[in-house]
């Protein structure tokens, strides 16, 4: 895969994200950062991870909903809050080290 290519924008309807696709050692992974208007704690957060899609819905706020570019290694993938609960982070182990160029398909 292209490596470390750097940060893309992403998102519509003021629910904006900002992912980045990683690789190295012949294993790819993206990380998605959602910056929050609000702090939240880990109760608020609801994130599904399938192999073809990704649902990201925070305080009752759908934020992503939609199939992946890829295969998604769910055992692989997790989520964070940072910042005191105003940035949660996504991490998605990829199934296959290819080149991402778009978060969602087409």
């Amino acid at each position: 895969a292209e490596k470390n290519s750097g940060e893309a924008d992403g998102g519509a309807d003021g629910k904006a994200y900002k992912w980045e696709q990683t690789s190295k050692y012949g294993e790819s992974e993206i990380i998605v950062r959602f910056p929050l208007k609000t702090p939240v704690t880990k109760k608020d957060v609801k994130v599904t991870f399938k192999a073809k899609a990704l649902l990201v819905v925070v305080a009752g706020e759908e934020l992503l909903s939609g199939a992946t570019f890829g295969t998604v290694s769910v055992d692989d993938s997790t989520w964070c809050l940072v910042e005191k609960g105003s940035e949660l982070q996504l991490l998605l182990g990829l199934a296959l080290d290819e080149k991402w160029t778009s978060l969602l398909a087409a």
